[in-house]
């Protein structure tokens, strides 16, 4: 016969349940415990600061800060548990970010800011930081986490940057100002050379009409005599033909009348010219501004030709071939500058060649081509060595004799077409035989650059 089936005791299976979810329990907390380990392991690795605050909890004390964050501080991962946030934090020095992260903190929301940190020694550091809510499974924010970073020396480098930038602006604008001023104390010397010849230009026309003027006035007191005696004459009732045919002779009336016309005429010719000098001069020295407007070329050209005449007069004839154009967009007063170096320089390289007015030949050209305007300025003068050409733009080269030029002129001159007016500044030369200046000048102004 089979034996009767075991019946369990109903107190042995409870405790076998029992002991099962104990194990399984001790097992889930193993599995946590290994789990919260590695988490706190990985966080401890990082060099990200990252700190929990329970919300649930008066104060809203950490709970949890990694590594980085505590050495960020200098203090034990477990010095800073239980403390408030706020410990850590230099509050005066970020008034506005601390209560940017409170509202954030009371309204559970996120927020991004930068915060000054303060160390456990007291010393102070720069923190970006992140916090946002930790919700549960209801959808209620239990806890907040604060993740951040030093950013103490991305803001020095980017203070140095911007300090080098600053410094950079300013030397550029030293630099302007200095080139600024170089290119007015080359004008002023310009000027200063041809000063001489200005005076004399001008006195010439002033000595003529200065005579005509002592010639007028004297002839003016003759013919108040001589109408003086015709009155007296007159005046008695007999006509004495005799005496008033004695003063006509005596007063000379016949060159008077021939002479006093042609004199004023002089005088009037001469004060033209000096008015016409000196407006060519004020055009010319009219101060330099930043400022690129419309300019006829064709008279600022006339208007240096004046100022620098008596440069070229007495060893050169100038013939002038100017086209019609079109108003350039330009700094007038800088370009007449351009016109003075060059024109000057060919003065220079004719005297040098030993010609004089009658065979030295200054021809200056202009003509509209395109987008631009083409000013050429040629000489029959003694030419430029090819050894030198590739070196007359730069600054203080010069072949010149001591105390005639400086080597600024065509550097200078360069500088106002390329850099100032985006334009091209060409030479060609042949010892000898003559040199060959060529301006190209958009006429847009330097808004729109020649293409190379």
């Amino acid at each position: 016969m089979s034996q009767p089936a075991q019946i369990s005791n109903p107190l042995e299976l409870e405790l076998d349940s029992a002991l099962a979810a104990r194990d399984a329990a001790a097992r889930e907390r193993d599995r946590l415990q290994v789990e919260l380990n590695l988490r706190n392991c990985a966080l401890d690795a990082t060099k990200t600061h990252f700190m929990i605050l329970d919300m649930s909890q008066r104060g809203t004390p950490i709970v949890y800060v990694n590594r980085a964050m505590a050495d960020a501080h200098g203090y034990a991962p477990e010095e800073m548990l239980g403390r408030s946030a706020m410990m850590f934090l230099a509050v005066d020095e970020c008034p506005r970010e601390v209560q940017i992260i409170n509202d954030a903190i009371r309204a559970g929301e996120v927020a991004r800011t930068e915060v000054r940190s303060r160390r456990k020694d007291g010393s102070v550091f720069s923190a970006g930081i992140f916090v946002g809510p930790v919700k549960n499974a209801a959808g209620v924010v239990t806890h907040f986490v604060a993740v951040g970073t030093d950013i103490t020396k991305r803001l020095e480098e980017e203070a140095n940057r911007r300090k080098l930038q600053e410094q950079l602006v300013n030397e550029m604008r030293e630099r302007e100002r200095m080139a600024s001023e170089l290119r007015l104390a080359h004008k002023l010397e310009a000027v200063g050379q041809l000063a001489a010849g200005i005076a004399h230009e001008i006195n010439t026309p002033v000595q003529y009409v200065g005579d005509s003027l002592y010639f007028l006035q004297s002839a003016a007191r003759d013919t108040e005599e001589l109408l003086g005696i015709y009155r007296r004459e007159l005046g008695t009732q007999e006509v004495a033909m005799s005496r008033v045919r004695e003063a006509e002779v005596r007063t000379d009336l016949d060159f008077l009348r021939t002479e006093v016309p042609r004199a004023f005429e002089r005088a009037l010719d001469g004060v033209a010219r000096v008015t016409h000098i000196v407006r060519a001069l004020k055009e010319f020295a009219h101060p330099d501004g930043n400022e690129q407007k419309a300019a006829d070329l064709n008279r600022a050209i006339e208007t240096t030709l004046t100022v620098t005449r008596n440069e070229h007069k007495y060893c050169a004839t100038v013939e002038t071939k100017l086209g019609a154009l079109p108003e350039v967009v330009c700094n007038v007063g800088e370009l007449n500058q351009v016109f003075v170096n060059l024109i000057v320089n060919a003065s220079h390289a004719i005297q040098d060649a030993g010609k004089d007015a009658t065979s030295g030949r200054i021809v200056i050209s202009t003509e509209a081509s395109d987008d631009a305007v083409l000013i050429r300025v040629s000489d029959n003068g003694c030419g430029i060595p090819e050894r030198n050409l590739e070196r007359i733009f730069d600054p203080f080269f010069t072949t010149k004799e001591v105390g005639k030029g400086t080597g600024q002129g065509l550097s200078i001159a360069r500088a106002i077409v390329v850099e100032r007016h985006a334009g091209r500044l060409d030479v060609t030369s042949e010892v000898g035989v003559g040199t060959e200046f060529v301006i190209r000048l958009p006429v847009a102004g330097r808004s729109t650059p020649l293409a190379s």
